[in-house]
């Protein structure tokens, strides 16, 4: 494996997303399920993502919030769910529509679907409704939005296509780090020796203000903690022998290291984890007392060097999502953390 994925930590919810200031003209286009609230609680497994024509970059979002068309730096999508529509129908300036939730129910149609305005049912034709329709689902064009101040046109997008590498500063990096660790320091404090399975389903949601919950990484913690051989079999590396507990072994590892470079963004195969838009970040450790100095690989993943954790941004802060398998073979094989 390349991050670790032990098993689903089923009972560990989401965290609530932290706000982004209105004034923040870029961390809320790098937001995981374009900043949704309730996507980002419930992190969904996406059938289509549109995006009215013409705003499907940040340089077009970036003008759009500039002349009034979008009222935050957000890109307005339609993501589609099973019988769900997420939406960001409240973020276009012009609209006339009102109030409505940004979750609608979506009822498939012969040649697209509609999007009900308050209503339930789809058995209900008379049920207010925003009808997208084409002869192919790679373009759509909305019935009734041109008379309501919304984009008339949309056009399919990968989901995750948003997840473009914020600019990077190693010195800003590093503060972040720390200030992460510190946050990871705290959460971490019940689970350290022993920790029961009861005890993970009782307050996993504790670890929420470092660690994304339903991710890799908060698999692997709870498999350190409840089940170490499987953490070493799954890097196979069964016969390695294991030293106490794990969890404060690789909370002392990482407050021994310090941030190296950014490898680019994770190139994550499973459709739950790739709306994280995890970044890569290696670590330095030192051993015997020696820094390695070699040169970081810039943006871009090498396997097999150094070690590294992966990380969403949550405004300024970072929020964990996986531990490498470099990471963890030095957790269960390198020296103790100097």
């Amino acid at each position: 494996m390349s991050l670790l994925l032990i098993f689903p930590l089923a009972t560990v919810g989401a965290a609530s997303p932290t706000a982004v200031p209105a004034e923040d003209l870029g961390e809320g286009l790098h937001m995981p399920y374009d900043g949704h609230p309730l996507a980002m609680l419930l992190r969904p497994t996406l059938d289509a993502r549109y995006l009215p024509a013409g705003l499907d970059s940040e340089a077009a979002i970036r003008r759009a919030v500039a002349d009034g068309t979008l009222r935050e730096p957000l890109y307005p999508s339609l993501q589609l769910a099973n019988d769900r529509a997420f939406v960001w129908l409240s973020q276009f300036g012009r609209s006339t529509l009102g109030m409505h939730s940004n979750t609608l129910v979506r009822c498939a149609g012969t040649t697209g679907f509609r999007l009900l305005l308050g209503s339930e049912d789809c058995a209900d034709a008379q049920a207010p409704s925003l009808h997208f329709e084409g002869p192919t689902d790679t373009e759509l064009v909305c019935r009734e939005c041109a008379g309501v101040g919304i984009p008339e046109r949309w056009q399919r997008q990968a989901p995750g296509a948003q997840c473009a590498l914020p600019h990077w500063n190693l010195d800003a990096a590093r503060l972040q780090y720390r200030a992460w660790l510190k946050r990871f320091d705290h959460d971490l404090q019940p689970f350290l020796h022993g920790a029961s399975e009861a005890l993970w389903k009782g307050q996993g949601l504790s670890l929420r203000t470092s660690v994304v919950p339903r991710s890799r990484a908060t698999a692997t913690l709870f498999a350190m903690s409840t089940a170490p051989e499987a953490v070493s079999a799954s890097i196979g590396m069964e016969d390695a022998e294991l030293h106490g507990d794990l969890l404060p072994r690789l909370l002392a590892l990482l407050k021994t290291a310090e941030v190296a470079g950014r490898g680019g963004t994770y190139p994550e195969p499973l459709p739950a984890y790739s709306a994280l838009c995890a970044e890569v970040w290696y670590l330095r450790n030192p051993t015997g007392g020696m820094v390695d100095a070699s040169l970081v690989p810039g943006d871009i993943l090498e396997r097999d060097g150094y070690p590294f954790i992966t990380v969403m941004r949550d405004g300024d802060r970072i929020v964990l999502t996986g531990l490498s398998r470099e990471l963890v073979q030095r957790l269960l094989t390198g020296p103790d953390p100097e």
